[in-house]
């Protein structure tokens, strides 16, 4: 199986900036994926599966991409503004957290299943702004390895 990369120096990653610029202007389609409560809402969408025909080539020979591809579309479409700044990082703030311990704690105990809606609060907490590349790649490969990647990130630095 090959590695996924998201980051935006690659071809997955400059297509998926592209994607969120064009979502920006089409007011509709991102107040419809808005609306979507679930990841289940979103595979109902003609907008996810435009957008799923659109990365279907960097996901060859890969399994359960359409779901997680959901999730990370549904998600961005929260967000109106990019940075830099590791998800994690952006939690942990400075010099107060933007998102409290407790809830930092819940969050990485979610499995993927559970994790869209808490996702959404936390785009929101953080002002609707998040790296769009690093947002992908750990809601892709969520697991242990990505929650233990965020605790290393947040912990140190809230």
């Amino acid at each position: 199986m090959n590695t996924i990369n998201f980051d935006a120096d690659k071809p997955l990653g400059i297509e998926l900036s592209k994607w969120w610029q064009d979502l920006q202007n089409h007011r509709s389609d991102r107040a419809e994926l808005r609306r979507a409560k679930t990841v289940n809402d979103i595979l109902l969408l003609p907008v996810f599966h435009r957008a799923r025909m659109r990365f279907k080539p960097f996901f060859e020979n890969q399994t359960g991409w359409e779901y997680r591809l959901a999730a990370i579309i549904g998600l961005l479409s929260h967000v109106t503004q990019t940075n830099q700044k590791k998800i994690a990082l952006q939690m942990a703030g400075k010099p107060k957290p933007i998102v409290s311990e407790l809830r930092f704690r819940r969050l990485i105990q979610r499995d993927r299943e559970d994790l869209y809606v808490s996702m959404v609060r936390i785009i929101n907490m953080l002002g609707k702004t998040a790296n769009l590349h690093d947002l992908a790649r750990s809601i892709y490969y969520w697991g242990d390895k990505i929650k233990r990647d965020w605790a290393f990130e947040y912990f140190p630095n809230t």
